[in-house]
């Protein structure tokens, strides 16, 4: 089954911050099993994640605004598309995973089929805490998302595994 992991990139201190913990969650999904359709966010440099975007999208345009549009408008339709699952690292602040993430669990009110979310942030991780925008999602509203707080890396893994096991 294949599984959308998305991830903050632009808004870490460095990129190469969080790249290899991005690659052991990603790792754990496919210990479960499950194809990740894009891995761009272990990349530890920009031409790096780059270079894993063009594994899973196809060639990027030459740098600019037209490659801009087309790197959002794949993500979204990996997104939109034959996903079984999404999971989200929301640690750090992001724009683009959190539209990421709105197209995942809102797939229902655009027509899609509904897939199970998971959006995970590290306890004590960013200085703000939890973006209200996310922590405000119902989960009683949206049954297929969860919203899970972890302490390290094992302890994400494990709940990845459980969501995993649990919801697909």
């Amino acid at each position: 089954m294949k599984v959308f992991f998305g991830a903050a990139l632009q808004g870490a201190r460095d990129r190469s911050e969080r790249a290899g913990f991005n690659a052991a969650l990603i790792s754990a999904i496919r210990d479960g099993g499950h194809e990740v359709v894009t891995e761009h966010t272990t990349g530890r440099t920009k031409e790096e994640a780059a270079s894993l975007l063009e594994e899973s999208i196809g060639p990027l345009p030459p740098p600019g605004l037209e490659r801009t549009r087309y790197v959002r408008e794949r993500m979204i339709g990996l997104v939109e598309g034959s996903i079984s699952a999404a999971v989200f690292e929301v640690s750090i602040p992001s724009l683009g995973t959190g539209i990421e993430l709105a197209h995942a669990y809102l797939r229902p009110r655009m027509g899609l089929p509904e897939v199970p979310v998971l959006a995970i942030y590290q306890r004590g991780y960013w200085p703000n805490n939890l973006s209200s925008m996310v922590r405000g999602i119902d989960s009683e509203k949206m049954s297929h998302f969860t919203l899970e707080e972890y302490g390290g890396l094992e302890d994400a893994r494990r709940v990845i595994g459980w969501f995993l096991a649990e919801k697909i």
